[in-house]
């Protein structure tokens, strides 16, 4: 059974993302990696 995602797990998750790899890293491809899923094509 796959977990909902929510907003909160979804901005924690860009957050720290945003600290590891800097405004210039972050994108939503690796936003969907971090959280585990896949993004949309």
């Amino acid at each position: 059974m796959m977990s909902r995602l929510d907003k909160s797990k979804v901005i924690n998750s860009a957050l720290e993302l945003l600290n590891e790899v800097g405004i210039e890293g972050l994108t939503t491809r690796k936003l969907a990696q971090k959280l585990g899923v896949e993004q949309p094509t």
